[in-house]
């Protein structure tokens, strides 16, 4: 009853907050168009924050208290953190419970192992970020032995995974346990992201001095930190050329906060610090970036790097070797399954040939070597990576050079995976061909603009990789699963590294993890994701239903309430996001006014010193060009604000319904806000249009049955007098609780104050109700007045859309009622150099026809198609004769079976024509003498024949199986149900080919003895 009373309590309130509001509306219409001349930036049916001052004074008498602040600081410092354990083969405890995530672990196994120099001086204690992040599983620190370290007991480096760039804070940071060196730079990553801080140094944004080129990059990146790459590379470049090196290191944090998998990028910088022999810097490098960028020229590099630091040659004890080898099953486990990872593939098998010991011998070390090869080669040939067949024939020769009676059964069981990765890799590279894998990531065009289409090709060809993938085309599914999920991860990331700031695939990597049981790294590319995209609705509504979705309820109105705060958190980062981008297209609308009213200045200036005079033509053109760019910026920049304004409207909607689903319509200024404060704080923050209104009033009826759905309404109607749509959704409402007095009401006196073309789906819409529930007089006074405000518009139109139900228009309706007149098939239209054949399908060989007449040069037509006629008496227009080719000889024993086959004819034809000589012919003596006559009946009888010799000179056509063979293959089951033992495809075209199968058993007729 409590709970009852306080609802009661809460709605009154409501309406008493907009009631004040209505009664106010009046009296604040002159401050409301006093603000639209002051703000010529305003543009479109928006309501500003300004325009909602004085209705706040009255609202705020009864919502008291503090509303929720939206605009929420990002904090991205990671806490530092450590793994503790530092011997090969153990492993680090991760933070994180349940399966691995995008990044380390679904590459390789679940402890993989970061092999580094142990021996480290320390890096800076800067900020580090990834937008990939990082595994779940924290790798294990090993024994990197030094060339240069006399003492035989290594050292411990701790070793985590980083998070460069990512919002997530669950994500694992890189700590070191050595103090910073004094070379660092001192310059760390900015706690802001670079989005807002470039929109924050805008504002207060200097002219530079022409030779300031530094300066000049700064403000290029300060503007456009996602755009314009070029004014990063060429910053780092000018740097480096000074030999600023610790400004350089400086830059390159702050563009991999912004670009974390630029591959390229990451490569440079490696080989900057190379060069300055500053190994600790490449060590820490490494330590950011290997987890984050799945590039194998990267993870080349690091291998190079590993084998550098351990010198093979003075290595005694045989702990170098150990390192590089467990650094290549390492980078095998990572990039592996790359398409160009060959090259690393055969690296590794030359590395371990190169281990002590000979294959083939009996020594234990040698048998330890050819097992290691064995399961190298074994791998590596089921992988469709470049140079797959050679490594297939050097695998052949090293069983065919231990043993050939092992031989066979090795090479049989790896065989079909091979010719398997071999086929894949054929498809594989007709799938992507003319696909770019670039790892710096462009912003993608606008559609209409310069290179729209071929970035959205190789979305398309990413998209094709990708679901190629997962049709499993290795075959991995049952086998091995884990693998698969591995091939798939994967080539998402791989795509993210070029289409980074695409959001739609960042949605289908976390939409695939959903489905396939990873949650985590689900909520790690939705993460990453938002990082990347920060205004992405996409990503921050599909991140928002997750939370709520999985995010369960426990301990009341508490928990609810904690529930809509995470619930709200994304969609406050949206909205503040989008908030931001209104506030930088009015802030470049006014430099630009500025810069043009410069220049227009500047250009009367010179005016004025060329000639005194008041009246010059040029100065009114120039007046007349200065406000022609003064309107186009003007309504470029309405367009835009009216494209955000829609947008925001729609997160504020969205955002208001999720509340509502998890805390009911609530109490404005309360803990238990619900969506009534939402609705409350949309008008506060204002850029908003007559949706939200809409909206707001349709949940209050449609959930609550509440009257305070027509008092926003109301209210709307006063914000928005001429916005047809929220007058359309109004009647709407209107006529669904059939009230229609005020139905009419409104409409007179919306269509009262607007246009006639702004009234139009008014009109349409009043004037279909009032044909289907009104009075027929009501109707007729509708269409004078449509047919006086919108001339040129059919009547028949309007009166047959009367008589329309939904989809069914009756009045154009057309009766059949002669199939035969009414329902004639079309003519079909015979081109002239097609045959002559009759329309009724019948064979009119044996009627009787009239004899063809014979062209002037004496020449027939060929048999295939009639002559023209209308170039028959020009001779140099005669095409050449063509006489019917006959089949061409098969040969083998299809051939020979065809030539008995023709010869029996041949002999039944010439008994035939025996048969045929024997009877007299009563025509003969007509047509003896007759030259002409007697030449063309000659020339035709041929003509009679050869359809019927060409249909003889056909091959039977092949004999139908029986019945039961037929149900024998229907029933056999497919290829992937059969577990036994594979057989050898060459090993099968061999068997195939070598049997000797009998030539005419019919034409011996004898039977045939196979041959044992």
């Amino acid at each position: 009853m409590a709970e009852h009373n306080n609802s009661d309590d809460a709605d009154a309130a409501f309406l008493n907050a907009l009631k004040a509001e209505q009664e106010m509306a009046e009296a604040g219409q002159k401050a409301s168009e006093l603000r639209e001349e002051s703000e010529p930036t305003s543009h479109g049916p928006e309501v500003g924050a300004e325009q909602e001052a004085t209705f706040r004074e009255l609202s705020d008498q009864v919502e008291e208290g503090n509303h929720l602040q939206s605009n929420e600081s990002k904090d991205t410092s990671t806490a530092a953190s450590g793994a503790t354990s530092l011997l090969p083969g153990v492993a680090v405890a991760s933070p994180h419970d349940g399966p691995s995530s995008v990044n380390g672990s679904a590459m390789g196994d679940s402890s993989v192992q970061l092999l580094l120099n142990a021996n480290l001086g320390a890096g800076p204690n800067t900020q580090e970020s990834s937008a990939i992040s990082s595994p779940s599983v924290t790798p294990v620190g090993a024994l990197v032995p030094d060339e240069n370290n006399n003492d035989p007991a290594p050292h411990s480096l701790s070793v985590t995974t980083p998070t460069v760039g990512s919002n997530n804070n669950d994500s694992l940071p890189v700590s070191s346990a050595t103090p910073a060196p004094v070379n660092a730079p001192s310059a760390a990553v900015p706690v802001q992201s670079p989005v807002q801080k470039g929109n924050a140094n805008i504002a207060n944004k200097r002219k530079r001095l022409p030779q300031d080129i530094v300066g000049q990059l700064e403000d290029r990146i300060a503007e456009d930190p996602r755009g314009d790459i070029d004014a990063w590379l060429a910053l780092i470049e000018e740097h480096r050329k000074k030999g600023k090196f610790d400004d350089v290191r400086a830059v390159y944090e702050r563009f991999f906060v912004v670009f974390p998998a630029a591959a390229d990028q990451w490569i440079s910088y490696v080989r900057m610090e190379l060069a300055n022999n500053e190994l600790q810097h490449v060590e820490r490098i490494f330590q950011r970036s290997l987890f984050n960028v799945p590039n194998v020229e990267l993870w080349s590099m690091y291998l190079d790097y590993i084998r550098r630091r351990n010198n093979l040659t003075t290595d005694t004890g045989g702990k170098a070797r150990a390192v590089v080898n467990q650094s290549y099953e390492f980078v095998l486990n990572n990039v592996g399954c790359d398409r160009e990872a060959g090259r690393i593939w055969t690296e590794y098998i030359q590395f371990v040939k190169s281990a002590p010991g000979n294959v083939g011998g009996s020594g234990w070390q040698d048998q330890q070597k050819m097992d290691s090869l064995r399961k190298v080669y074994q791998k590596a040939v089921t992988m469709p990576v470049q140079g797959v067949e050679q490594l297939w024939r050097e695998y052949d020769q090293f069983e065919q050079g231990l043993n050939k009676l092992t031989a066979r059964k090795f090479l049989q069981e790896r065989s079909p995976l091979f010719m398997t990765a071999r086929g894949c890799l054929i498809e594989l590279s007709n799938i992507t061909k003319g696909l770019r894998r670039d790892t710096l990531p462009r912003l993608p065009p606008a559609p209409g603009y310069e290179s729209y289409e071929d970035y959205t090709k190789q979305v398309e060809l990413w998209k094709k990789w990708i679901q190629w993938e997962k049709g499993d085309p290795l075959v991995l599914a049952k086998e091995d699963p884990a693998s698969l999920s591995t091939r798939i991860i994967y080539v998402f990331k791989q795509a993210l590294m070029a289409l980074r700031f695409w959001p739609e695939i960042w949605f289908d990597a976390a939409e695939w993890c959903f489905a396939n049981g990873m949650d985590d790294q689900g909520v790690d590319f939705l993460n990453q994701g938002m990082a990347a995209n920060p205004e992405s609705c996409l990503l921050h509504f599909k991140y928002a239903e997750r939370l709520e979705a999985t995010t369960i309820i426990e301990g009341g109105e508490e928990a609810l309430i904690r529930k809509g705060q995470l619930i709200r958190k994304p969609y406050d980062d949206l909205l503040n996001m989008l908030y931001e981008q209104v506030l930088k297209i009015q802030r470049k609308e006014k430099e630009e006014l500025a810069r043009i009213e410069d220049a227009f200045e500047l250009t009367s200036l010179r005016n004025a010193e060329d000639d005194d005079e008041d009246d010059d033509p040029s100065s009114a053109a120039t007046r007349a060009a200065k406000d022609a760019q003064v309107a186009a910026l003007k309504e470029g920049t309405k367009a835009q604000l009216q494209v955000m304004t829609k947008t925001i409207s729609a997160v504020w909607i969205n955002l208001m319904r999720a509340m509502r689903r998890v805390q009911g319509h609530g109490k404005v200024n309360e803990a238990l806000g619900g969506s009534r404060q939402i609705f409350a704080d949309a008008r506060r923050r204002g850029k908003i249009n007559s949706d939200v209104y809409v909206a707001s009033a349709l949940i209050e009826y449609h959930c609550y049955k509440d009257p305070a759905a027509l008092k926003i309404f109301e209210r709307g109607m006063r914000l928005f007098p001429e916005d047809e749509n929220f007058a359309l959704e109004y009647l709407k409402h209107l006529v669904a609780i059939n009230d229609i007095t005020n139905a009419r009401a409104v409409f007179e006196t919306f269509v009262g104050r607007v246009t006639a073309e702004k009234a139009r789906k008014v009109y349409e819409f009043f004037y279909d109700y009032e044909a289907h529930y009104g009075e027929l007089g009501q109707v007729y006074k509708m269409e004078k007045r449509m047919s006086e405000l919108y001339p040129t518009d059919p009547y028949i139109s309007r009166f047959s859309s009367r008589y329309a139900y939904k989809a069914v228009d009756p009045c154009s309706f057309l009766a059949v009622v002669s199939p035969a007149q009414q329902c004639k098939p079309k003519s079909q239209t015979i081109s002239p150099s097609a045959p002559d054949h009759p329309r009724d399908g019948r064979d009119h060989r044996d009627h009787p026809q009239a004899p063809p007449t014979a062209p002037a040069n004496g020449r027939t037509s060929s048999p295939k198609r009639p002559a023209n006629e209308e170039l028959s008496d020009s001779s140099e227009h005669q095409r050449p004769r063509k006489l019917h080719r006959p089949d061409s000889p098969l040969k083998g024993a299809a051939g020979r079976r065809l030539d008995q086959q023709k010869r029996a004819q041949q002999q039944q034809q010439q008994m035939m024509q025996g048969r045929d000589r024997n009877i007299p012919d009563r025509d003969d003596g007509m047509h003896r003498g007759l030259g002409r006559g007697g030449y063309q009946q000659n020339q035709r009888q041929p003509q009679q024949h050869q359809p019927q010799q060409m249909q003889m000179h056909q091959p039977p056509a092949p004999t139908q199986l029986p019945d039961l063979i037929m149900y024998l293959l229907s029933i056999l089951p497919g290829a992937d149900k059969y577990q036994a033992a594979r057989f050898r495809p060459e090993a099968m075209v061999g068997l195939l080919g070598n049997i000797n199968l009998p030539r005419d058993v019919q034409a011996n007729n004898q039977p045939y003895s196979y041959p044992r």
